[in-house]
Parts: structure tokens; sequence; C-alpha cells
């Protein structure tokens, strides 16, 4: 019960209970039918009704489990290595590949949270058959292939990515486009200051609402909000953002990235005392 309170929203939980007492309630039913039957093939078809339903109700169960369990990791603990882990097991018993997108999207996070850019290329290889298809995934890949090349400080490369993502700005709008899947104030925003428009980066930032960030989102917002700071040679406030990114990213790259910034800073700040 604590997992479900951790990994499961309430909407989820309440989903969880109705599933549960409509299996019962089949459950009972279908046993009450075949008590009532007299030949063998009714019984044996009710039989194996009763077997195919509920084993495809519980594994449906267990895999959103997973999948629950997979998020929170990735997205509350921001532990991507251990998150994938359970999407992993989850990939193993999801017989009827259901969750394809989702594993794709969530894969395609975790290398970003691991700064792993290579990765994200094979990923999105034109020979991987699993991310070719489907409308959310053109998205999903064009995203990818930004942040890879972002991680590999491809310039060229990466202001054609930019190019090919902010084009699926206005379909996450439309009623039939693509899933609203990323921040696109940070994406912008990041954009802006990779290109050396710190005015620009700074602008989009101080408009965003982050409310509705979870804290992985809120990890790279904070993260790239330090770095324009910085930039903009507000040293305190750069500290005070690097420090933030600090008790939220736990095991993420961007862990390390702010501590080193922080030491950086601070390193500064002595050199100039001394001075």
């Amino acid at each position: 019960m604590k997992a479900l309170n951790r990994y499961y929203s309430r909407k989820e939980r309440t989903a969880l209970i109705v599933n549960t007492m409509i299996l019962i309630a089949f459950i009972a039913f279908t046993i009450n039918m075949m008590t009532t039957k007299t030949d063998l093939p009714s019984i044996l078809t009710l039989g194996f009704i009763l077997v195919f339903f509920t084993a495809n109700m519980i594994l449906k169960e267990v895999l959103n489990f997973f999948f629950q369990k997979a998020i929170f990791q990735l997205t509350a603990e921001c532990d991507p290595l251990a998150g994938m882990e359970t999407m992993k097991l989850l990939r193993k018993y999801d017989i009827y590949r259901g969750y394809t997108t989702s594993f794709v999207a969530f894969s395609s996070l975790v290398y970003v949270d691991t700064d792993n850019a290579q990765a994200l290329l094979d990923l999105f290889a034109p020979g991987n058959k699993l991310t070719q298809t489907g409308k959310d995934m053109i998205l999903i890949k064009s995203y990818s292939l930004y942040k890879a090349y972002v991680i590999l400080n491809n310039k060229t490369q990466m202001k054609k990515a930019y190019a090919d993502l902010i084009r699926l700005k206005v379909l996450t709008n439309k009623k039939k486009g693509v899933s609203p899947l990323y921040a696109w104030f940070d994406i912008e925003a990041e954009y802006a200051l990779l290109t050396n428009d710190v005015k620009e980066a700074s602008g989009i930032l101080a408009k965003a609402d982050i409310r509705y960030l979870n804290p992985r989102e809120r990890a790279h917002h904070y993260m790239l909000v330090a770095q324009v700071e910085k930039e903009k040679g507000n040293r305190d406030e750069a500290k005070s953002f690097f420090s933030q990114v600090t008790k939220i990213a736990n095991k993420m790259v961007l862990q390390d990235k702010a501590l080193q910034a922080l030491e950086e800073l601070n390193h500064e700040k002595t050199q100039k005392t001394r001075r």
C-alpha cells in the first residue's frame, strides 16, 4: 500500500480500485456461470475466458505499476538509471508492446539526464524500427536529436535539429497534433543561450510558468536560469540557482555540473579577494 501511495496519484489509485472490483465481479460471475453448466465444452470455454481475461487484467496493472514507479524514479527522485532499470523490467513483460512509445520517450529522457548523446543518436538511427512510427515519436525524435547535438556541442547540427523541433511546437496546441511532452520555454531559452542571445534567453525565462514542472524539469529549468544569470554577470543569483539544482538533481548529470559551476564561482571570488 505504501508503494501505491508513493507512485500513484489519487486518480490512479481510484482507477486501480475500480479495476480490481470489476475483476473480482467478473471472476465471481464467470465461476457462477460455470457451476450452472453441465457440458464440458461450455465449462472449458468459460474457463478459458476467465483465465485469459484475469491474466490480462493482472498483467495490465503490473505493467502500470512498473510504469508509475519508473516515472516517479525519473521525475521525482531524479534517479534516471534506477528508473531505466524499472522500465527495462516493464519492457520485458510488455508482451503486447503497448508501452513502446512510452519506453522510447522515457529512454530518451534518461539519456538526456546522463549526457549520453551517442545513445540518443543510436535510439533514433534510421535502422531502429522501434522509433519509426507514431505522431508523438516525431516530436520525441526531434527533441532527442536536438539534445544530442547540444550535449556534443555541435552547433551546426544543433541549429538544424532545433529548426525541425520548433516547427512541431504549434502542433502541440492542436487537438489532433502531438502531445505536449516538453517545456517549450526551456527549449527556446536554451537555444537562445547557446546561440549567444542571452537577453532573449533571459526574457523567455522571466515569463516562464513553472508551477506544473516536476522536480526533474525544475532541475533543468534552474540549471538554465543559473547559466543565464552567470552569463549576465549576476554571480549571486547564479550561485543561488546552481545550489537549488544540487538540492534536486540527485543522480542526474546536472548534479555534478552544478557543483562544478559553484566551485568555479567560489574560486573566482577567492581570486578576486586575494587581488
